[in-house]
């Protein structure tokens, strides 16, 4: 297992410092993303550089607060969808020496609506089971629960699907396989997501205090943390391979 870790840390650590540049540029994205649902008049807040949807406030909302929210996080979500698939497609370039300007060009009909239409469904079945447990005594308790085993069973379907070329419902299964014979990686990948957002969110609100500091947080986590950690995910997803070891 240690050796393991080792090889992964090493392999996501020299690969990313290798190609900071260009990961940075295809990650510009994830701010883009952000804003969207951060400048909407929905009852989104952010927390630790993220934007999260208030569902308690849906009801005050009219019906063209309601549609032009639906459509930021759609938006929103396909530019993840696609941001992710670019990093991907970096990682997956190097492995195996193809052109990345080709890759890219390609990939927004061939992975990103996959890997969009996914995290879609994830969304819709969270943004159901709060509608249903709204008020529930214990909705603290089962809402938590159901985020948390989505997250986990769709943990890999951006590498299952841009490094194995898998559609849809393969890549839910593959990345279901994966995480289930090795769930030690993505409680691994989860804590030093957590620590890694945490330390930068305190850093900069303590750089500049207020709104600014969540700006910074934002910034930040775009183009250095969240890259780093999709690029850790991939290389994590691509240990079942042996050649890849």
């Amino acid at each position: 297992m240690d050796a393991e870790l080792s090889r992964i840390f090493g392999y996501t650590n020299k690969f990313y410092l290798e190609r900071l540049g260009l990961i940075i540029i295809f990650s510009v994205p994830f701010i883009i993303s952000s804003l969207l649902l951060a400048l909407v008049a929905a009852p989104t807040y952010n927390a630790i550089g993220g934007a999260f949807l208030r569902t308690g406030s849906i009801p005050e909302l009219s019906l063209i607060d309601i549609l032009f929210t639906a459509f930021a996080y759609i938006l929103s979500v396909f530019i993840v969808a696609d941001t992710i698939v670019n990093v991907n497609i970096i990682v997956r370039a190097k492995r195996t020496l193809t052109s990345i300007r080709h890759e890219v060009i390609t990939a927004l009909s061939k992975y990103a609506t996959r890997i969009f239409y996914i995290y879609t469904m994830m969304l819709l079945l969270l943004f159901i089971s709060q509608l249903l447990l709204y008020e529930h005594p214990l909705q603290p308790i089962i809402y938590p629960i159901i985020g948390l085993a989505l997250s986990f069973l769709l943990f890999y379907v951006a590498p299952a699907v841009v490094i194995d070329n898998s559609d849809t419902p393969t890549a839910i299964r593959r990345s279901a396989a994966a995480a289930l014979r090795n769930p030690s990686m993505v409680i691994l990948w989860t804590l030093i997501g957590l620590l890694s957002l945490s330390v930068v969110h305190t850093i900069s609100i303590m750089i500049l205090p207020g709104l600014f500091g969540t700006y910074l947080t934002l910034l930040v986590n775009s183009l250095f943390v969240l890259p780093y950690l999709i690029i850790l995910q991939t290389q994590m997803y691509m240990e079942k391979y042996p050649l890849a070891r």
